[in-house]
């Protein structure tokens, strides 16, 4: 092969109660990236259309993790690559992480696949850092696998895929504005109490729990985010009016998808989703704010060849 087009997913992090280590895949938004090998013996971003991110090789993070993957099988090779930049820059949803993961996907696909999947984590992971230094691998993790995973972030970005219930879906709200994740972050706090540790560590384990049980009230109850919400609310438009709507039409929990502006809602069944989904559409075309709305299940693909 010369030339492949793959597409990588956005994807929803923290899911709650697990702070920088799950995340999902969303099924139908994400960004397509075209890469052909080239006689140049580099990186090129030679074509972006979509929302607008930078093309200098040292500051796109498709052409960094990919460099990043060349760098390490010791390859001296060029690369072309288009980008249908689908998922807004400071969507909350994995702007970021999709480009990298495509790109290190994608190029390894053309070489002849010298790294299993779970390898490229650590490459696209060095173009994540470009958009934040501090950036963790939830989004990264989910659209390299799909599905809903729980990664370590210290010991070689260990992902586990989580058991997804046939019949729980996500609807995704994302108002067109943008946060950027190191922006987000200054007004987290830098230590927290114990007893917020314990209780969000007792969200986490409920909730891995009730994936395996399928234990819905467990579920509910366990999806609490006890680290971040709060600080981070204000920033989000219509956050307060938007979770009170979902929790009292029978959401299983709403909160906000990495550090926002998206909204997240975790329901059962599939029926319900798309009621929700237009109950929270009403909210946002009231408001005047310009959004897209997704409803997705919990098992989509991960980044693929299209």
């Amino acid at each position: 092969m010369k030339q492949i087009k793959v597409f990588s997913p956005a994807s929803v992090s923290n899911v709650c109660c697990g702070f920088d280590v799950l995340g999902f895949s969303v099924d139908g938004i994400g960004d397509e990236l075209t890469i052909s090998k080239s006689k140049k013996k580099k990186i090129t971003i030679t074509k972006i259309s979509g929302f607008t991110v930078p093309s200098e090789n040292n500051k796109n993070t498709a052409s960094v993790a990919g460099q990043a993957l060349l760098d390490h099988l010791g390859i001296n090779e060029g690369f072309d690559i288009e980008i249908n930049k689908k998922i807004k820059p400071g969507s909350g949803i994995g702007s970021s992480a999709a480009s990298a993961v495509g790109a290190v996907f994608g190029i390894n696909k053309l070489l002849g696949d010298p790294l299993k999947k779970e390898q490229l984590i650590q490459f696209a992971m060095m173009g994540e850092f470009v958009s934040s230094q501090s950036a963790p691998a939830d989004n990264v993790a989910s659209a390299l696998h799909g599905g809903l995973i729980l990664v370590n972030n210290h010991q070689n970005y260990e992902v586990v895929n989580l058991p997804a219930p046939k019949n729980l879906y996500a609807v995704v709200h994302h108002p067109l504005i943008e946060i950027k994740t190191s922006d987000s972050r200054v007004v987290l706090p830098k230590n927290v109490d114990l007893e917020t540790a314990s209780n969000q560590l007792s969200s986490i384990g409920g909730f891995i729990h009730s994936l395996h049980s399928l234990d819905f009230l467990l579920m509910k109850s366990s999806l609490t985010d006890h680290l971040v919400e709060k600080y981070r609310a204000q920033y989000v438009p219509a956050f307060l009016e938007v979770n009170d709507t979902a929790m009292a039409k029978g959401a299983l929990c709403c909160s906000i998808s990495g550090s926002g502006p998206s909204i997240f809602c975790l329901i059962k069944d599939s029926s319900e989703a798309y009621r929700i989904r237009t109950e929270i559409d009403k909210i946002y075309s009231r408001l005047g704010i310009k959004f897209n709305s997704y409803v997705t299940s919990l098992d989509a693909k991960g980044v693929h060849v299209i």
